[in-house]
């Protein structure tokens, strides 16, 4: 009867012994799942920061915060407005000094593949007209780019320009008129003088008579924005 219930007793041991074997793998594999849910979570947030609509500034030396600090350049002004109306959008400028409709027209295919933007504000054609450049030039080069980033599904912006009348009225208005023209024919925002209320006053312009100061970069801004804002979205 003793080496009975010894035998019994150990019996249970063993079974109990491996439930609690058991009950530690189970415990451990559920440790297991909440860990890698917990690693997924943190990835998904990390991607999803990672994964911001994108602007892409197209422009010349008037984008390209020339003769001042990139901080105080207005397209440096334009992230930070963002981000204070929480608007999560990270800005690209891909702006060169000196460029034509012509070198943005060569470069653009690629910026748009590499950048992969939702807007584009595009602002080019100053360096065409200072330097006496065809105007259907630089229409055709202009409509090209147009047509390309509405291809890839990237919402446009327009920036207009106006120069001063050295070569004469029929191609001072012939310049201007290009940016309204390309506005209306695909349907795209527009802002109509990137530089209103900014050109020919001294206290906002530098030395060189073209380039605003760092008085004038934030009203640059100042002119673009209401065009841009009904193009994003929270």
């Amino acid at each position: 009867m003793f080496f009975h219930l010894l035998l019994i007793l150990k019996q249970l041991n063993s079974k109990l012994k491996c439930s609690k074997l058991l009950q530690s793998k189970l415990w451990l594999r559920e440790l297991l799942c909440i860990s890698l849910l917990g690693f997924s979570f943190v990835a998904c947030i990390s991607h999803a920061k990672a994964a911001n609509p994108k602007i892409l500034v197209y422009g010349d030396s008037l984008s390209a915060a020339y003769g001042v600090a990139k901080s105080q350049g207005w397209v440096a002004f334009l992230q930070k407005k963002l981000a204070d109306q929480h608007f999560q959008y990270d800005v690209i400028n891909a702006s060169i000094s000196g460029e034509t409709t012509s070198g943005g027209l060569t470069r653009l295919a690629t910026t748009l593949a590499r950048t992969k933007p939702n807007i584009i504000i595009l602002e080019l054609g100053a360096n065409d007209g200072l330097r006496g450049l065809p105007v259907n030039e630089m229409s055709a080069n202009l409509n090209t780019m147009i047509t390309q980033s509405k291809k890839a599904n990237v919402k446009v912006l327009l920036v207009g320009m106006k120069i001063p009348p050295n070569y004469g009225p029929k191609y001072t208005d012939s310049f201007s008129n290009t940016y309204p023209q390309l506005s209306q024919q695909h349907k795209v925002s527009l802002v109509p003088f990137m530089l209103e209320n900014i050109a020919a006053k001294p206290k906002l312009i530098q030395d060189d008579g073209l380039h605003p100061n760092v008085l004038g970069q934030p009203m640059m801004l100042d002119n673009i924005w209401p065009k841009l804002q009904p193009l994003l979205k929270r």
